[in-house]
């Protein structure tokens, strides 16, 4: 019931988040089905953290067949996540992010100090990097030239380690790696 009224813990069958609001929320997220998609799971938890007000439609991804029709129309690349703001619609997970942090700046996440932000885009570029070759790994093990997917996504994991090399997980002053 709770979750039927937008209440409740964060869940991947929720199709509305109100965080206490009343009102239609400015903000629809359109997500992966499956709830596999890093870059949908960046988006929501930006909006969970934020605590900005959302109704969730689910859309299936590429490997699970054709998109539906209405997706299409609204978003001709089929490109998940999408957030509609106000109407616009908006894709590419960081873009989301950014735009989100600046039209609810109430709790920031993102870092607004340029150097702070080179470092995040660094990451962040890092992270899609690591995907990729997880990606390889996992579904095209010996790739299409004869491999080198296991070494791509090691050598991608030793990179993700000396960028984190300053951080101490044993103590974090946030659950977050970014932390503003």
């Amino acid at each position: 019931e709770a979750r039927a009224a937008g209440a409740g813990p964060a869940h991947t069958d929720a199709k509305l988040r109100l965080f206490g609001s009343k009102g239609e929320p400015r903000v629809t997220l359109y997500r992966d089905q499956a709830g596999w998609c890093p870059y949908c799971q960046k988006v929501w938890l930006l909006l969970e953290e934020k605590q900005v007000p959302y109704k969730i439609e689910k859309v299936p991804m590429r490997s699970y067949g054709d998109k539906p029709k209405w997706f299409m129309d609204k978003v001709p690349s089929g490109l998940l996540p999408v957030l509609e703001l106000d109407g616009r619609m908006i894709t590419e997970s960081l873009v989301i992010m950014q735009i989100l942090d600046e039209t609810f700046p109430d709790r920031p996440l993102l870092p607004a100090a340029d150097g702070e932000l080179a470092r995040a885009n660094s990451l962040l570029k890092l992270e899609r990097e690591l995907f990729g070759w997880w990606c390889q790994l996992t579904f095209r093990p010996s790739g299409p030239f004869g491999g080198g997917s296991q070494q791509g996504f090691e050598e991608c994991l030793d990179k993700v380690e000396a960028a984190l090399g300053g951080a101490d997980p044993s103590s974090p002053s946030s659950p977050w790696l970014l932390d503003v």
